[in-house]
């Protein structure tokens, strides 16, 4: 995140793997700061996750994803009243659309 006056805030989700190809990623922020986007774990395996402004990290998984490499859920956007949506792979490898509420 880069605020007003151009500092830049890096973070990392808890859980995220540290190998090639794993790790955090930041997909979109809305007007009320919250960062939402994906982490891969040590097992190459996607998961959600929203950032407050504060710093306080929230994870999920939908329902149905699967749980291999490659697999998981993937959030790619947020609104002012925090439902992201995104898609999610499941374990047959196909490829689904989520609406997560708040």
């Amino acid at each position: 995140m880069r605020a007003s006056d151009g500092t830049i805030t890096t973070f990392d989700v808890p859980g995220a793997g540290t190998d090639p190809f794993q790790g955090t990623s930041a997909q979109a922020i809305n007007g009320p700061a919250a960062v939402t986007g994906e982490y891969v774990d040590a097992s190459d395996v996607n998961h959600g996750f929203v950032r407050t402004k504060q710093g306080a990290f929230t994870t999920f998984d939908v329902q149905g994803a699967g749980t291999g490499p490659g697999q998981g859920t993937i959030p790619l956007s947020n609104n002012p009243a925090d439902a992201i949506t995104g898609y999610y792979i499941d374990a047959s490898n196909v490829t689904h659309g989520f609406l997560r509420t708040p």
